[in-house]
């Protein structure tokens, strides 16, 4: 409670003074033991957690929703998935080879386990499922299904997948292939079965959706609650009203600015960990005076981050300095002060340039979104500081999509990219063949380090590979690397086990009520 306050103190006193001073900032390890409690794990119960909107579909290879994949996760698996760090781990393949050419995959499935209508799973639901998401006309959100040109069965227990190349974020791609049994694939988009840890036995539209502990799981000693809603409410307030009255018991990605409620209430309590996200201010490359690279960099030093994340996110938020955030394993941290605030050496970088007075530049920010848009009008007035005019403009998301991340007609612009769990997958943006590079940025030398990235099979030259990738968007400037905002969930005082993870969701196998 006393933390929230002094973020309330802090903020007052930066409208009335027109100052701020940092926090410190913990460091995110210490900050993940926030969400578990000292007392041991209790089984039973009935967990309320409040989703702000009803899931597309629950068919697993169908759904684009974030929202849904929240609550799917608790339902589907896949071969394999992740933990907390993004490393993969086994999950329904118990282990996995791979060849030396890195094209072959062979996966034994895990023994035992059980699809929620009883039958036990085996190497031709995971054909089946595989060549599913394969399949143009499942509608599978992503394209790397097609890198498979075979799936088949060594024996009931063992499966081989050969890709076209190498293509070392397979893996990690596999996260998103939930297996499911084939007698059941015609009624997953409001029957869902799965293999996960609870089932669903109701699903009211715009109310409620209602699961219960599968009771044949396969992963031993959880989970801990015997059943689970998900409660749509769409108004922030009446979540938060919800959680005070105790009607509802967790509040996943609770909004900053509400943040300071839940921690000055009693009987409460905020956990905090990391979105994996990067807000970012895109310069782009192709407009003058930004393709000047002491420009951009003079623009990086004449921007405080800490009193962003402070302003305009409350002071929930990790300082970046790469388009990765600290979650990630390959996280070049010591990056994070590579531009020191020094609005000095920006007015000398500018004049260098060849603009001694500054020069003006419109910055388009989506109006949708708050944060971006509060952090677009602090960072305007700290370029003022250093003589660049900043014209503000607001455009609607469609517009942004459209104009801004398509056809790039732009000059800068603040917006949040999601993480990944493989590098390649978040540093490929900014290849200069990627359709949607949307700063323009261009490197030979990082194209070649990506396209080595892709096929490398060795951790170790992978980790040497996105550490340089990082440097080099580091010293061209590529774009302001702002912050990863943090993932706020507020609960009520007497739950515990939530666990933090790089991807959306909400993993309950954990969660339980403290006696």
């Amino acid at each position: 409670m006393e933390g929230g306050l002094k973020r309330v103190l802090r903020l007052a006193a930066v409208l009335v003074l027109g100052l701020l001073v940092s926090l410190s900032w913990h460091q995110w390890a210490e900050r993940f033991g926030e969400g578990f409690a000292s007392a041991r794990p209790s089984y039973g119960g009935h967990l309320v957690v409040a989703v702000p909107v009803d899931p597309d579909t629950f068919d697993p290879h169908k759904a684009v929703a974030a929202a849904t994949e929240e609550i799917e996760f608790n339902i589907y698996q896949g071969l394999v998935s992740f933990d907390q760090e993004g490393r993969i781990i086994p999950c329904l393949a118990e282990s996995w080879e791979v060849s030396e050419d890195g094209r072959v995959y062979t996966f034994l499935v895990r023994k035992g386990v059980l699809f929620h209508n009883g039958r036990e799973l085996t190497a031709s639901d995971v054909i089946f499922s595989l060549e599913r998401v394969k399949d143009d006309a499942t509608g599978f959100p992503l394209s790397w299904p097609k890198r498979m040109v075979e799936i088949a069965a060594v024996d009931e227990r063992t499966v081989r997948i050969t890709l076209d190349e190498p293509y070392a974020p397979f893996l990690s791609e596999l996260v998103d292939a939930a297996i499911i049994p084939p007698e059941a694939a015609g009624d997953l988009a409001t029957r869902p079965v799965g293999t996960g840890p609870f089932r669903m036995v109701e699903w009211v539209h715009g109310s409620h959706i209602e699961l219960e502990r599968f009771e044949d799981y396969w992963e031993e000693g959880v989970p801990y609650l015997d059943r689970v809603t998900f409660r749509i409410i769409p108004d922030p307030a009446t979540a938060i009203l919800n959680l005070k009255a105790g009607t509802i018991h967790v509040i996943p990605r609770l909004s900053a600015d509400v943040a300071w409620d839940v921690e000055a209430t009693a009987g409460l309590k905020l956990i905090e960990g990391p979105m994996n996200a990067v807000q970012l201010m895109a310069l782009n490359w192709d407009r003058e005076p930004l393709s000047d690279k002491r420009v951009r960099q003079a623009i990086n030093h004449a921007i405080d981050k800490d009193l962003l994340i402070e302003g305009a996110a409350w002071g929930y938020g990790t300082k970046l300095g790469s388009n990765m955030s600290p979650v990630m394993e390959s996280y070049y941290v010591e990056l994070s002060d590579f531009y020191q605030y020094d609005p000095q050496r920006a007015k000398a970088l500018l004049a260098e340039a060849g603009y001694p007075n500054g020069f003006e530049v419109t910055l388009s920010l989506p109006s949708s979104y708050d944060l971006h848009v509060k952090t677009g009008e602090m960072v305007a007035a700290m370029l003022a500081e250093v003589g660049i005019r900043v014209r503000i403009e607001l455009v609607e998301w469609g517009t942004w999509l459209d104009r801004i991340y398509t056809k790039r007609d732009y000059d800068m612009t603040i917006v949040g990219l999601t993480g990944k769990l493989d590098p390649h997958t978040v540093l490929s943006r900014y290849e200069s063949s990627y359709a949607r590079n949307f700063t323009n940025f261009r490197s030979d030398e990082y194209d070649k380090l990506i396209e080595e990235g892709l096929r490398s099979s060795d951790f170790a030259r992978r980790q040497e590979i996105y550490r340089r990738c990082q440097e080099i968007l580091a010293e061209e400037a590529a774009a302001v690397f702002i912050m990863d905002p943090s993932d706020l969930v507020a609960m009520r005082e007497n739950v515990s086990g939530w666990r933090f993870y790089p991807k959306y969701v909400d993993d309950l196998r954990y969660v339980y009520f403290e006696e």
